[in-house]
Formats: C-alpha cells, structure tokens, sequence
C-alpha cells in the first residue's frame, strides 16, 4: 500500500463521490468509506421538557470506515468504526456538533456458509425488530424493552437460509468504579434472540414477520437485591408492491427479588408506508399506545407520528415528519393531577450520503 490510510481517506473525501468509496482494493484486502451529513430545522418542545423553540441542528452525522480481508475457503475478517458528533456532555452544543466520538467499533469472523460473528461496540438485533418508518422523531422505544446496541458485545448473525436472519449476542458490563466493580444502576451483562423473515409469496405480495427476547441483568446496590428486565418485541407486516402494512408491539417486566413490585410495560403500534411517487416519495407513519404499570401507578401514552419524503438523487433524500404523544399518569385508576406531558415536533430534514 503506497499511500497512507490517512492520504486515501483525504483524497476519497475530496473527491466528493456520490457512492461509498472504495478507497483500497487489493489481495483480498478492500476498504471502504462512507457517512452522511444530516440536518434538520425543527421545532419541537424537547419531549415535554420545555418551552417550544425553533432550531437547526445535526441529526446524527457519521463517517465510516470499514476493512474486509479474504481469509480463503470462505471466511474473511472485517472491522469497522463509526465516528460521530457530541459526544461529551461538557462540550454539547446547541446545533449538536460538537465533539468527535466514535460510535461503533467492531471486529469480526464471517463465513457466507457459518455466519458472522462480532466483538465489540456495536449494534444488536433489537435494532432491527420493527417495521415503522421514521427519520427522526421514531416514537417506539425498543430499548426499553430489549437493549438496541451495547458498548461491549459479542455479536452472531446467520444469513444461510434465503429472506431469513437469525441472530443471538451477548452484553458485558462496560460501566465499573474505581474498585472494578460494575457501577450500581448500570447493566451487568444481558443476552438477546431475534429472528427476521422479509420475504416474497409472489412477485407483488410479501410477508414481514420478526420477534426476539432478551433479558438484561443490572447492578444493584445490595448483593440480596436482584433486577433483570425480560424483554419481548415483535412485529407482522404485509407488502403489496411497494406498499407496508404493519403492526409492532413489545412486553417487558422488571423484575426485583424480596418482594418488591415488578414494572410491567406493553405497546402496540399500527403502522403504514406507501409510495406517493414510484421509486422517490413515500408516505409513512405510525400511532403507537404504550402502557407502564408500577403497583398502584400507571403511566399512559397515546401518540403518532406522520412524515413524507422526496429523493433528490440516489444520495440525497429530503424529508417532513412530526410527532406528537400525550403522556398521563394513574394512581389506583384515578388521573393524577397536573401530570400530563405533551411531546410534539416537527421538522424538515436533509440527509447527503457519501
């Protein structure tokens, strides 16, 4: 390799291509980088914490390298990192680009035949397990349900089977103390199962269907006292051309030892996307119910989301959305006063790929 990885970078950003860029193919050995810019100019409340303002803002910028290298008899070895913005709270600014951070950082083995398997800072199948769409203002939690990425996993993805993707990870803690112990109030370890079909009947219409579990163990302060989190998510689709019908929904219960009263929390969330122009516009949104219940309280939200966007070009998409949920609270089945929440915003967003 003649030029240094930081010169190929340098010229492949200069460049300024449309597509991920290749910045070195060679031996079996490829790297590539992309990312995407995104903004978006909104309006939004902050989820109910305050007074409504206007602002443009980055929208979670990423730049990404990643390095494949064929190890022969159809297995290869991959890295990858992801830098993003804001990543120390001492330092967030108001438009959200502040600093540097990386995001993801992973190495792994893979095999097209035996699947993929993945070390570190990465992304889980519980990413995965719904169908909604949304650019920004997403209204399904699914990681309070079922951790959706974790700082420290062990990672595996089979893909053998056609339209099917089965995979598993295990969490370690990555927050401990000046002892070596995991810090109290943070995740101990956890381990997650998912499975994805997206596949076709026919040439028109199609079937989504995914589901997945995972429990999350957490540090308490007292070695008597337990908590884990058991966490279901699942979600049925129906496709007819470039048309979605959905439904997701997700169950989960935290679970003390002694005695003390399980949280248990569900939500079902309709949803629908369509083409408004063939292959550059689609029309989506999603209404979600969710309910907590904690002993003699109860939490209810009802909200929904709506959006619309456009393609520019295959690397650029803009795109309106709002979204706006109503959160109330209960205690033994009377409203509670002056607890209600309202979470709206809106936005006009911008993403360019490279």
């Amino acid at each position: 390799m003649k030029k240094t990885l930081a010169a190929l970078i340098v010229s492949a950003i200069a460049a300024g291509s449309a597509n991920a860029a290749v910045i070195y193919d060679n031996e079996g050995t490829k790297v590539d980088l992309n990312g995407s810019l995104r903004l978006i100019l909104e309006k939004t409340n902050k989820e109910g914490a305050g007074h409504t303002h206007s602002g443009l803002r980055n929208a979670g910028s990423r730049v990404a390298l990643k390095v494949t290298h064929d190890l022969g008899d159809d297995f290869y070895a991959l890295g990858r990192f992801e830098l993003r913005f804001n990543g120390k709270n001492d330092t967030k600014t108001e438009d959200s680009f502040g600093d540097v951070y990386v995001k993801r950082a992973y190495v792994g083995l893979g095999s097209k035949a035996l699947g993929e398997v993945t070390f570190g800072r990465q992304l889980l199948i519980a990413d995965d397990l719904s169908t909604a769409n949304d650019y920004e203002y997403g209204i399904i939690e699914k990681k309070h349900y079922i951790p959706t990425d974790a700082n420290s996993a062990i990672r595996y993805d089979y893909r053998g089977v056609k339209d099917l993707q089965l995979g598993a990870s295990y969490q370690f803690a990555d927050k401990r103390d000046a002892n070596n112990e995991v810090t109290s109030g943070t995740v101990s370890n956890g381990y997650q199962f998912g499975a994805i079909y997206d596949g076709k009947f026919d040439d028109v219409n199609g079937l989504i269907a995914k589901f997945g579990y995972g429990r999350t163990v957490y540090k308490t302060d007292l070695t008597s006292t337990k908590k884990h989190t058991d966490g279901f998510l699942a979600s049925l689709g129906y496709t007819h051309a470039d048309l979605v019908l959905s439904v997701d929904g997700g169950y989960a219960r935290d679970k003390y030892a002694q005695g003390e009263n399980s949280v248990r929390r569900y939500f079902v969330s309709p949803g629908f996307s369509f083409p408004v122009i063939a292959d550059k516009s689609n029309f989506y949104g999603n209404y979600k119910y969710e309910q907590e219940k904690d002993g003699a309280s109860k939490e209810k939200t009802h909200g929904f989301l709506l959006g619309v966007d456009y393609k520019l070009h295959k690397q650029v998409v803009t795109f309106i959305e709002g979204k706006y949920q109503v959160t109330k609270e209960y205690n033994n089945g009377n409203y509670v006063a002056n607890s209600k929440v309202k979470d709206k915003a809106i936005g006009v967003g911008m993403r360019v790929f490279f």
